[in-house]
């Protein structure tokens, strides 16, 4: 058990704070004999290390009677180079005392406790994160060197591969999309080792595949450890969608593509596919019918496979919500949550703009339930003011925390430009239920017209 500091009263050398020990007041001044201490506020936060967490942790202590303790003097003590700083030195009317936690150098996952003699500590965990991790509730625009020079990219799909395994860990499958051009919409692999910053593996193609008719969009990475390799499937539009999937051990040479699924046009969009165990692949799918994004709704599908080459037909799911129709959609097993989340932007009808993006949850892949609080809005950055499009995701459950990368336009000189953002929240904000949802009555028009998107 890592050691554990008690606060004193003033810094010391080196610029540690520490702050007095502290108990229960004595004289008839003071209050009745505290019994017991409780964790109230503050418990469970996530911060860089070197920086104080958003907010303080509060201890409650009550009386033998069950009333709050005012004017009780409790004892805060923190591990390594944490440091915790009380607010005040008694606790208040409600009992409450308050400390400010300043996290040290070190990664990783630490306690704070308040203690009474006498009584059972309240103990206080935190998570100190990396420096350069991405901070939460904080939109960061994304740069991507596209092969045809715009920087303009449209659909996001991400993929994290094991430590060691291939290369970078972290995987980016994005098209460019200058000005809303489906002929330079062809997939392209990116690598990092942050999440935030991509680049193009040296030596690699780029874009990873053209089109020997139509055009191309709509990229899915899967990572498949059996064979360590990642699967790159795209859809291919002619008078069908065309389903392609290629794949690479190295993400410099890829194998030749072989179609794996085919419908009439605007009946596969934005092939989603997941892999939970080797024999147990989904592919989720939206179906527009014959009308694209004009149409008046959309339903979601899903597909069913035991090699992810070879699939079943296409059954319904029942993920829908009233006045707004998936578009394009992410789909992920949550291990830790046993549980499908899909991330997906909506259109309303007969219309191609696409105004929010919603989270939803299913335990069978086939009747989801709606997050009714949208994971994002147009207009929360420039860069996304007008659309926000198909976005894709990751969880970790070690933080608690969800990172998104969204994809979305703005209309300028009378054309959508198009570019990415990431943004990363914890996992309670995202999935919280909201009072109101978004009223497609109440959307504001797009600034123009778009003609079929792809």
């Amino acid at each position: 058990m890592p050691l554990l500091r008690t606060a004193a009263p003033r810094a010391i050398a080196g610029g540690i704070l520490l702050l007095v020990s502290l108990t229960g007041c004595g004289g008839d001044q003071g209050p009745r004999i505290p019994a017991r201490l409780s964790v109230a506020e503050g418990n469970g936060q996530i911060g860089r290390v070197g920086t104080e967490l958003r907010q303080p942790i509060v201890a409650t202590v009550l009386d033998a009677d069950g009333h709050p303790a005012g004017r009780v003097r409790v004892e805060w003590q923190s591990e390594g180079d944490d440091v915790l700083l009380p607010d005040a030195a008694e606790t208040d009317e409600r009992g409450q005392a308050r400390a400010r936690w300043r996290l040290g150098a070190h990664e990783g996952e630490r306690m704070a406790r308040a203690t009474l003699p006498g009584a059972e500590p309240a103990v206080f965990t935190a998570i100190a994160e990396p420096a350069d991790v991405l901070p939460l509730g904080e939109f960061l625009p994304l740069e991507f060197e596209t092969y045809d020079g715009s920087r303009q990219v449209v659909h996001p799909d991400y993929v994290a591969t094991p430590p060691g395994v291939f290369g970078q860990r972290f995987h980016l499958a994005i098209t460019p999309y200058p000005f809303g051009n489906a002929a330079y919409e062809n997939p392209s692999f990116f690598e990092g080792g942050r999440r935030d910053l991509w680049s193009l593996r040296p030596g690699a193609p780029n874009p990873v595949v053209l089109p020997d008719a139509g055009y191309l969009s709509d990229p899915d990475l899967v990572y498949v450890p059996d064979g360590g390799e990642l699967w790159l499937y795209y859809r291919q539009v002619t008078a069908d969608n065309v389903i392609r999937l290629v794949r690479t051990r190295d993400g410099i040479a890829w194998s030749e593509p072989v179609e794996v699924a085919r419908a009439p046009n605007h009946q596969i969009i934005s092939p989603s596919v997941v892999r939970r165990a080797a024999g147990d692949w989904w592919m989720f799918a939206v179906n527009a019918g014959s009308s694209g994004c004009g149409a008046k709704a959309t339903t979601v599908e899903v597909r069913r496979s035991m090699d992810g080459v070879h699939w079943g037909d296409p059954a319904p799911a029942t993920l829908a919500q009233p006045g707004l129709w998936a578009w394009h959609i992410d789909v992920q097993w949550i291990p830790e949550r046993n549980a499908f989340w899909a991330v997906y932007n909506v259109k309303t009808q007969g219309s191609c703009t696409t105004p929010a993006i919603y989270m939803a949850e299913s335990g069978d892949g086939r009747e989801w339930d709606v997050i009714q609080q949208p994971v994002l809005v147009k207009g929360v950055i420039p860069e996304l003011q007008d659309i926000v499009y198909r976005t894709t995701f990751e969880y970790d459950p070690a933080s608690d925390a969800l990172t998104f990368w969204y994809s979305g336009a703005r209309y300028e000189g009378g054309q959508y430009r198009w570019a990415a953002a990431i943004e990363r929240r914890l996992r309670s904000e995202v999935f919280q239920s909201a009072a109101a949802t978004l009223d497609p009555r109440q959307l504001p028009p797009a600034p123009a017209p778009l003609d079929e998107w792809p």
